[in-house]
């Protein structure tokens, strides 16, 4: 009994010294918010991927008017 208590302390101290690589911070999405009268627009640019800037012209749009559905 005491073997099986002595090897679970040496491994909880030893993965207590081990790092976690958090992966978060590589999908991580930066998104620059822009005052706008009803929301910002939902599209992300194709070249950049990034989010637009622009803002919608109804309360009830999503998107743009570069990027709404034609």
């Amino acid at each position: 009994m005491k073997k099986i208590i002595f090897i679970l302390l040496a491994c909880f101290i030893t993965m207590s010294f081990v790092a976690i690589n958090d992966s978060t911070d590589t999908n991580e999405v930066r998104i620059e918010n822009v005052e706008c009268k009803h929301r910002q627009c939902d599209a992300t640019a194709k070249s950049t991927g990034k989010r637009c800037k622009h803002c919608v012209s109804k309360s009830n749009d999503y998107q743009c008017w570069q990027h709404k559905p034609k």
